[in-house]
C-alpha cells in the first residue's frame, strides 16, 4: 500500500468499523487504486463457477465407499492428485501413519431369557433399495462405531433418551442403575461419542444407538426412496474418541508423518472406550423397545415409534451385544494443492475440506469437497490468464477427518511454525451444499467479510436475489454468522493454532443420508437436487471471499469484533456462575476490552503505509488468543477465544477456561483465567498499537 491510499482506505476502515457494510464503502483492505480491478476479479470469478464440472468432480469423489485407511481410500488420494496436478498446482501429498479402526463384526440379537437362544436377530446393515445402485457396493461396511471396545454381552437393557450428561443423571434420579446393562440411546443431542463415554462411566455394559424416526424418520417426512428421511434400516457410522485432543490418538501435539521418528502412547492407556458400541437402525430400535416392560418414560424421552417409551426392559428381556475390531496404525494422506502468491508466498490462505468418507460420501464431505476442487479450477485458470494471487492459496483435501479430525490436526502441527506466524486465515467446506439456505459460521474478525461476499451472489432459493437478502429474510432481520463449533477440520487451524476460520454452507433439504449407506449420488440427486445450484452458490461465495483475503492490502481481520462477543458472553458466563454460587464480575474486562476497540480504530487510522508492517500485526493480534500458559483443562485447546463443548463436540465454548472453571465450580481457577484473558485483551491492544507506531 502507498501513501495518499493508505490514508483513504484507512478512513473508510475507521468509518465502518463495528457497523453494518455499506455498500458505497469501497471493499476493506483495498487501496482505492485497486478496488476497480478487484471487483472485475470478483465478477469474472463468480461467472467462471461451472455447474458441469462441480458434478463431474462429484461423482469422482464418491465413485465408490473410502474410509480412511483402506485400498479405496488411496485411490482417492492418488485421484486427488491427478486432478489438482492437471490444473496446474503444485502437490503435495502429506502422508500420515495414525491409529485408526476397521470393523470384524457388529451382531445385536435379543435372547431367550435362561436358555441363550437367539429370540430375534437384528440387522447392522441396510439392504438394497430398488433404483439406487450404490446400495449393492461390495465395498460398504456393516453399520459401526469407529473405536468401540471389542467385547461380547449379554443383559438386561435402559433406555436413555439421547444419551446425554444430563439423561444419565435423570436415570440416576429416577432410580435407575444401568450397570452391567446394556443402554440404547437415539442419536441426536450429542456426539455419539460422548454417549458411549457416559455410559461407560455410569457402569453400562454396551452401548446400541439409533437414529429415532422422531428425529430424522417418518415424522419428518417421506422415507427414502419416495423421500429423503431416514428408513428403518438407516444406520448412522462413526468414530466415538473423546480425548481431550483431535488428531491422531497417540500422538497429540505432535505430526505422525511418514518416516518421523515419533514417539507414540500406549494404545491401552487411551481412554477410548472398552464397552461394544453398536449402531442399528430404528427398524431393529423397535424390536428392542417394544419388548421393554419398565416404567414409562418421562414425556420429552418419548420417541415417534408407537408405542409407549420405557426406562427398562425388565426382568425377562435380554440382549446379546457383540462387537470386534481392529484397531492399528494405517497410513493415509492430505493431498495439499499449492498456488503460489506473486507478492507474498510466504502468507496462506486455506480453504480445505476432507476426502475420507464412511461409505460413498456424495453428502458427507463431497458436497463441500468437489466445491475445494471448483475453487482451485477456477483460481488456477486466473492465474493462468495473467490475474496473480498477492498470497498464496492453499486447497487442502484432509484424511481421516472422520476419525476424529486427525489428517487436518496432523498437518497443522506439521507446519505449526508457517501457520503461527504467515496463515492469513483458514476456509472450511465440509459438507457444505446439502441445499439452497445458506448458513456460516465464523471468528468474529471474519463476520463482516461473509457478509460483504453475500451481497453479490445470487440465491439458490432465489436467482432474482442476493444470498444477503434471502438470508436476511430467513433470519427475521440481519443474517447472523453464527461461532464456529466443533466436529470438522476448522477445529486445528481455530482451537489450537489460533488461525482464524469460517464454515459456509447450505441446508434445508428434505432429508438426511449422514454416515449412511444412503449417502450416495442417488440419494443426493433425488433429495438435494441434481441442478448443482447450491454448490455453485457456496462456491461463488467463498470465491469472492478467498479472493479478497489473497488479494489485499491488508486483509480484512476486524479484530475490533471480539470485543462485542467477548463482553456478550461475559454477561452469560455471569449469570451462570451466580447459579452455581461463583462470583464474576460481568464488566470485568471492560477496561482492556476499551483498550482494544481503541487500539484496533487507531491502527486503521494510522499513518503507516507498510503492508509487511500491517499484516502482521494483524495475524499476530490473532495469535494472542494462543499464547501465554496453556489452559488448565484441555491444554491442546490452546484458544482462549473458543473451544468445542467439552460434553457434546459439536457445539463451543465461547470464553472456554472460564466456562470450565464455573462448571467446575472453581473459584479461584475462575478468577485466575479472569486474570489470563485480561492478558490476552491487552497482549492483542499493544501488537496493533505498536505496529501503528512504525
Amino acid at each position: 500500500m502507498r501513501g495518499s491510499s493508505v490514508a483513504l482506505w484507512c478512513a473508510a476502515a475507521v468509518a465502518c468499523a463495528g457497523a453494518a457494510w455499506a455498500e458505497d464503502e469501497g471493499i476493506r483492505g483495498f487501496a482505492p487504486e485497486r478496488v476497480e480491478a478487484q471487483r472485475t476479479i470478483e465478477e469474472m470469478l463468480i461467472g467462471s463457477v461451472r455447474r458441469d464440472r462441480l458434478r463431474s468432480f462429484h461423482e469422482g469423489l464418491s465413485s465408490e465407499p473410502s474410509p480412511a485407511g483402506t485400498e479405496a481410500d488411496l485411490r482417492k488420494i492418488r485421484w486427488l492428485s491427478k486432478s489438482f496436478g492437471e490444473m496446474g498446482l503444485e502437490v503435495e501429498e502429506h502422508w500420515i501413519d495414525v491409529y485408526l479402526a476397521r470393523p470384524v463384526t457388529g451382531e445385536v440379537e435379543i435372547v431367550r431369557d435362561g436358555t441363550g437362544e437367539v429370540s430375534v436377530g437384528l440387522s447392522v446393515q441396510e439392504g438394497p433399495i430398488e433404483g439406487d445402485p450404490y446400495l449393492t457396493d461390495e465395498g460398504l461396511d456393516i453399520g459401526w462405531s469407529a473405536y468401540s471396545g471389542s467385547g461380547e454381552v449379554v443383559a438386561g437393557v435402559v433406555y436413555a433418551n439421547y444419551g446425554r450428561r444430563q439423561d444419565f443423571e435423570a436415570l440416576r434420579e429416577m432410580g435407575v442403575d444401568v450397570r452391567g446393562k446394556i443402554v440404547i440411546a437415539r442419536f441426536g443431542g450429542n456426539y455419539r461419542g460422548y454417549k458411549a463415554k457416559f455410559a461407560e462411566e455410569h457402569g453400562a455394559a454396551g452401548l446400541i444407538m439409533y437414529t429415532d424416526p422422531k428425529d430424522s424418520g417418518y415424522v419428518r417426512g417421506l422415507m427414502y426412496p419416495d423421500g429423503g428421511w431416514a428408513t428403518p434400516e438407516y444406520i448412522e457410522r462413526g468414530s466415538v474418541k473423546t480425548l481431550d485432543y483431535v488428531g491422531d490418538p497417540l500422538t497429540p501435539g505432535v505430526a505422525a508423518t511418514v518416516g518421523a521418528e515419533v514417539e507414540r502412547l500406549d494404545p491401552e492407556e487411551l481412554a477410548l472406550p472398552r464397552i461394544p458400541v453398536q449402531p442399528i437402525g430404528w427398524g431393529a430400535a423397535h424390536e428392542i423397545l417394544s419388548r421393554m416392560e419398565g416404567r414409562v418414560v418421562p414425556e420429552a424421552w418419548q420417541g415417534g415409534l408407537p408405542m409407549n417409551y420405557r426406562v427398562d426392559g425388565g426382568d425377562a428381556l435380554r440382549v446379546r451385544l457383540k462387537v470386534e475390531q481392529d484397531r492399528r496404525i494405517m497410513r493415509t494422506a492430505n493431498v495439499v494443492a499449492i498456488l503460489p502468491g506473486a507478492k507474498h508466498p510466504d502468507e496462506w490462505v486455506v480453504v480445505g475440506s476432507h476426502h475420507d468418507a464412511w461409505t460413498h460420501g456424495a453428502g458427507d464431505p463431497n458436497a463441500g469437497t468437489m466445491i475445494v476442487l471448483e475453487l482451485a479450477r477456477m483460481f488456477s485458470e486466473r492465474v493462468r490468464s495473467g490475474q496473480p494471487v498477492q498470497r498464496s492459496m492453499l486447497f487442502a483435501c484432509w484424511g481421516a477427518e472422520e476419525y476424529g479430525i486427525i489428517g487436518s490436526t496432523e498437518w497443522v502441527e506439521e507446519h505449526a511454525e508457517h501457520l503461527g506466524a504467515h496463515a492469513v486465515a483458514y476456509l472450511n467446506l465440509d459438507m457444505a451444499a446439502m441445499g439452497p439456505n445458506f448458513r456460516a459460521s465464523a471468528s468474529p474478525s471474519l463476520r463482516a467479510l461473509i457478509l460483504e461476499a453475500s451481497k453479490l451472489v445470487a440465491s439458490a432459493v432465489d436467482p432474482e436475489r442476493t444470498v444477503y437478502e434471502v438470508w436476511s429474510e430467513q433470519s427475521g432481520g440481519t443474517p447472523g454468522v453464527r461461532v464456529l463449533g466443533g466436529g470438522s477440520d476448522h477445529v486445528p487451524f481455530l482451537m489450537h493454532a489460533g488461525i482464524p476460520s469460517m464454515a459456509m454452507g447450505g441446508g434445508g433439504s428434505s432429508g438426511v443420508s449422514y454416515h449412511s449407506a444412503y449417502d450416495n449420488l442417488h440419494w443426493y440427486r433425488k433429495v438435494v437436487g441434481d441442478d448443482y445450484k447450491p454448490a455453485e452458490m457456496i462456491a461463488r461465495v467463498a470465491a469472492v471471499a478467498l479472493s479478497r483475503l489473497a488479494n489485499a492490502d491488508v486483509p480484512a481481520l476486524e479484530t475490533g469484533a471480539y470485543t462485542e462477543v467477548v463482553q456478550e458472553q461475559l454477561r452469560s458466563l455471569s449469570k451462570m456462575a451466580e447459579e452455581r454460587g461463583l462470583s464474576l464480575d460481568p464488566e470485568a474486562l471492560s477496561g482492556a476490552l476499551d483498550e482494544l476497540r481503541s487500539a484496533h480504530t487507531g491502527f486503521f487510522a494510522s499513518e503507516v503505509n507498510d503492508e509487511v508492517v500491517m499484516t502482521p500485526a494483524l495475524i499476530g493480534a490473532e495469535r494472542a488468543w494462543v499464547e501465554g500458559p496453556e489452559p488448565v483443562e484441555r491444554p491442546w485447546y490452546r484458544n482462549r477465544f473458543i473451544a468445542s463443548d467439552r460434553d457434546s463436540g459439536y457445539a463451543s465454548w465461547v470464553l472456554p477456561q472460564l466456562r470450565g472453571a464455573i462448571e467446575s465450580e472453581d473459584q479461584t481457577m475462575l478468577d485466575e483465567e479472569l486474570d489470563e484473558l485480561r492478558t490476552v485483551l491487552e497482549r492483542m491492544a499493544r501488537v496493533l498499537r505498536e505496529a501503528a507506531a512504525e
